[in-house]
């Protein structure tokens, strides 16, 4: 079974307040094009196909008929789409049954009755192919427990890979979508980050009986279990830290063999850049933009290092510097820097000695370890200086009354 495996597609998104239409409908062109030349037998989008779960009705209208293209560009390919954290399941659900009528499956829940689940319509077959089993993202909440403690995902996908194997009669491959962070993957530039590996599943969760897992949630491609367990990535970033390649993944799958994966990059219409590739001085940084081509559309962050705060009006500034440009400017990479280096934080001190200074040099010694600026360090301390002499004007009053 030969499939097209991509997800977070993010449709509408802001990048720090322009709007990305030409840009996806850009990726869409490149999409139709792999499509044609590859005609695989399903394409699977893993999740998060909106940036946020109430998108505009002009994203909702791109979404659908581009899908609608898609489904009439190659009309024996099966298309699947699931619910991401991003999506609203219920409202991806209302036209659940439309979609389903004309062969083409977008699912924004699992239903759930009575503590049971249904699993009837996301095992998908595809022709005389394979199976598809077609899990949105699912509330680690609202998830079953299992006896032994561990997390409700292995009761889960134990349960799907157990009923998609009483249909598998003829022992077609079987591929699992899902949403999800898988522990140790690599988060480079990710918006939401699990909070210490709560969130995230060890792979063991995904059982054996899965030929291929085509998982969505994180942007970078990459592969676990000898590319049994992947994620396609994003087709665009979403910030100026996904400094890596963005694709789409064709997989050929085999029962009981390892996955054939080959990632297709998709080039942007629009690159993200942070310049210059070193830190320097503000003035200098604004220049870079005067170096630009007028035919360079990349979105820009400037790359500042300086031991002075940024000017006021630095927006401004840069913002004015780039009108005359098809670049659009968006905000500053900062890093302040001072003549001497850095002194750790409270180095040396003995526990009687910490308790012994005042708010106002814990604070300052702070402000050093950090490499704040001379002139901001003493605003702040200007501020907490006023705080506390604001609480204990506050505190006599109380021991007058």
């Amino acid at each position: 079974m030969k499939i097209l495996h991509t997800s977070d597609w993010h449709l509408g998104q802001m990048l720090y307040s322009y709007d990305r239409t030409e840009e996806y409908r850009h990726f869409f062109t490149r999409l139709k094009e792999i499509l044609r030349w590859e005609m695989p037998d399903a394409m699977l989008v893993s999740g998060d196909i909106f940036d946020v779960s109430n998108p505009s009705a002009a994203v909702a209208r791109m979404f659908k008929d581009t899908i609608l293209e898609l489904h009439t560009l190659v009309p024996d390919m099966k298309i699947i789409v699931t619910a991401g954290n991003h999506d609203s399941a219920s409202r991806i659900d209302i036209d659940r049954n439309l979609w389903r009528s004309s062969g083409i499956h977008v699912i924004g829940g699992l239903d759930r009755k009575d503590g049971t689940y249904n699993f009837s319509d996301i095992i998908i077959k595809i022709a005389d192919k394979g199976y598809v089993v077609a899990l949105p993202f699912v509330n680690r909440a609202s998830l079953p427990k299992l006896k032994n403690g561990k997390g409700g995902e292995e009761a889960l996908f134990g349960a799907l890979e157990e009923k998609v194997n009483k249909i598998n009669t003829e022992g077609l491959p079987v591929v699992l979508m899902a949403h999800l962070a898988v522990a140790d993957c690599d988060m480079q530039g990710h918006r939401e980050r699990p909070i210490g590996g709560f969130d995230a599943v060890d792979v063991e969760v995904f059982g054996s009986g899965f030929d291929y897992v085509a998982l969505g949630h994180i942007h970078k491609p990459q592969c676990f279990g000898n590319g049994r367990i992947a994620y396609s990535g994003a087709p665009l970033a979403v910030s100026f830290d996904e400094d890596f390649p963005h694709t789409v993944s064709i997989v050929n799958v085999e029962r009981g063999e390892s996955p054939e994966i080959e990632n297709l990059e998709i080039k942007p219409l629009r690159a993200l850049k942070t310049i210059p590739e070193e830190g320097v001085p503000f003035k200098k940084a604004l220049k870079t933009i005067d170096k630009l081509s007028d035919k360079d559309l990349s979105y820009i962050r400037l790359n500042v290092c300086q031991e002075e705060d940024l000017p006021v009006d630095c927006m401004e500034q840069a913002v004015a510097r780039s009108k005359d440009k098809n670049c659009r400017f968006c905000t500053f990479k900062f890093t302040s820097v001072r003549e001497t280096p850095a002194e750790p934080l409270l180095s040396g001190l003995k526990t009687f000695e910490f308790k012994e200074m005042e708010p106002c040099e814990v604070a300052e010694s702070y402000f050093r370890s950090m490499g704040i600026s001379e002139t901001l360090t003493n605003d702040y301390l200007d501020l907490i200086m006023q705080i506390q002499e604001e609480l204990s004007q506050e505190d006599d009053s109380v021991k007058r009354g």
